[in-house]
């Protein structure tokens, strides 16, 4: 199973800024659209950060609405390492059920059968170590479902990262305020180290063999 890793790197005057403005780093993984629509870790940086994971993931069901801050509730799930190319289901009793066959390739399916809502909020959730503390079932997607209706989830190793205020981890979010860096892992890329640019609000590669293809920059959602 890939593992991936991601450093960002401040210098101390940009730390006393951040303090001050009473902004995180924020870092999301992009839905089937192409905008991250879930916060999925949020820290208070320090001078050197790193951020890993697997590419392994659980699938959860949850009530809570998809509005921007709502903090996404497991209320059902499968544990992580969900299998991909299958079919799961979300029973009449609130229990999901599976592997079964079907879904599609490359991504993971859950059919909801949950009678007491007319829908449900579904998605995909991932582990992942923040600078040395493990944080586990923190959602990266969301998307509501109706009653007899099926979720396709296609992960993706790219991540969104940027600064931002009143914004927690596994929850919500709808608007960003600051422009946002798309990073690329994936195809023999497994590191990438980024610092922090005060001029332009964006994070740029760091490092002596940094590789500016790895990055797109993006506006901000509002």
């Amino acid at each position: 199973m890939s593992e991936f890793k991601l450093n960002t790197a401040f210098t101390d005057e940009q730390l006393r800024n951040i303090y001050i403005a009473g902004v995180n780093v924020v870092v999301a993984k992009p839905t089937k659209d192409g905008s991250p629509n879930v916060a999925w870790q949020v820290f208070k940086p320090m001078q050197s950060n790193t951020l890993s994971w697997t590419e392994e993931y659980g699938i959860y069901a949850s009530t809570s609405e998809i509005v921007s801050g709502a903090k996404l509730s497991q209320l059902s799930n499968v544990p992580v390492g969900a299998i991909q190319n299958k079919q799961y289901t979300l029973e009449s009793n609130a229990t999901i059920t599976g592997p079964a066959t079907g879904g599609k390739p490359h991504s993971y399916a859950l059919e909801n059968q949950y009678a007491e809502k007319p829908y449900m909020t579904v998605g995909l959730y991932q582990d992942a170590t923040v600078n040395g503390t493990e944080i586990a079932g923190n959602a990266i997607s969301a998307v509501p479902v109706l009653r007899a209706h099926n979720a396709v989830m296609t992960p993706y190793t790219t991540v969104y990262i940027w600064l931002e205020s009143n914004t927690i981890s596994n929850t919500v979010v709808t608007n960003v305020t600051s422009q946002m860096t798309a990073v690329k892992f994936g195809g023999g890329i497994d590191t990438i180290s980024l610092a922090y640019d005060s001029s332009t609000g964006k994070f740029i590669p760091n490092g002596r063999n940094a590789d500016t293809s790895l990055i797109e920059h993006h506006e901000a959602i509002l």
